[in-house]
């Protein structure tokens, strides 16, 4: 029994597909297990809708968290609405705190 080339690179294509949607469904695994192992009491986040917080608790058996948003601000969200995990980097800092520092000492204008 002989295949035309036609049929061969079809399958060869359909042999491609799959193992590219095998790679991508173990990559976001490793993502989304990365993201829950992040996910602590304490740790600044960032909700599918855009709100930032801190956790102040994590309820395992409700798949409940509790987030403060703003100091007194509590909200009680599901754990899937979790989006990313905000985590400071020392550039950041370094940038955040010129920024800072350019704020505090005003340059002299020079004066006509």
């Amino acid at each position: 029994m002989a295949f035309d080339p036609f049929t061969l690179m079809m399958i060869a294509v359909l042999a491609i597909m799959v193992i590219f949607m095998i790679r991508n469904s173990r990559k976001q695994k490793s993502a989304r297990d990365e993201l829950v192992s992040k996910v602590v009491k304490g740790a600044n986040v960032m909700t599918t809708s855009g709100i930032f917080g801190t956790i102040l608790s994590i309820d395992e058996d409700e798949n409940e968290i509790l987030l403060e948003s703003a100091p007194g601000t509590k909200l009680r969200l599901h754990r899937q609405a979790i989006a990313s995990v905000i985590e400071k980097t020392p550039a950041v800092k370094a940038s955040t705190a010129k920024a800072s520092a350019a704020k505090a000492s005003p340059t002299k204008k020079p004066t006509a």
